[in-house]
């Protein structure tokens, strides 16, 4: 018949399995009852953060729920601001592309967001797209000025340290007002 240890064991075994550095390495530490002190300080701090985070995110929660009821539309938290990033990275994407085409796949894959210049270069830029100039920022800026001349983005126009904002056109809403197509054919 085969043993299996308890449950209980388990646990123990588990609780004092814990990460320390050591001269030569990280070492798995699983049979001794004393840890060391910062690994310990560690964890207990990683558990701390981790509360924290959960209850930060439950009182955005509350937050947004109370603005909703208000009729209040919050800005959305750019936490998404940029999604693709990764895969821009790891695939290269912008490696054999246009700089205007880098701009307009970068807005399009984010509707509705709002990147400033800098935002846009350093995504090209992670996606592996070479800049054969000096100032790409400006060159990014060109490149945008000319895509909103085209109708091909929409921009936010901000002095001062934000600067202007581009996004992905939005398509337009029709309207079945009898009053407003009247005006729309004059």
């Amino acid at each position: 018949m085969r043993h299996f240890p308890s449950t209980q064991k388990l646990i123990s075994d588990l609780t004092f399995a814990l990460t320390c550095t050591i001269s030569n390495g990280t070492s798995l530490v699983r049979d001794q009852p004393q840890v060391d002190a910062t690994a310990r300080k560690l964890v207990e701090r990683m558990k701390a953060l981790e509360y924290e985070k959960r209850r930060a995110e439950a009182e955005l929660q509350s937050i947004r729920a109370a603005l909703k009821v208000a009729g209040v539309k919050a800005e959305p938290i750019q936490k998404e601001m940029f999604a693709h990033e990764h895969f821009y990275v790891s695939a290269h994407v912008f490696e054999a592309q246009s700089l205007r085409e880098c701009c307009e796949q970068i807005l399009e894959d984010h509707p509705g967001q709002w990147f400033s210049k800098s935002d846009i270069e350093y995504l090209i830029v992670r996606g592996g797209y070479k800049f054969s100039t000096d100032d790409p920022k400006n060159s990014v800026a060109v490149t945008l000025q000319r895509m909103k001349d085209d109708g091909r983005c929409e921009v936010q126009r901000a002095r001062g340290s934000r600067g202007n904002r581009y996004s992905w056109p939005q398509p337009l809403e029709r309207s079945t007002d009898a009053a407003s197509t009247k005006r729309k054919r004059k």
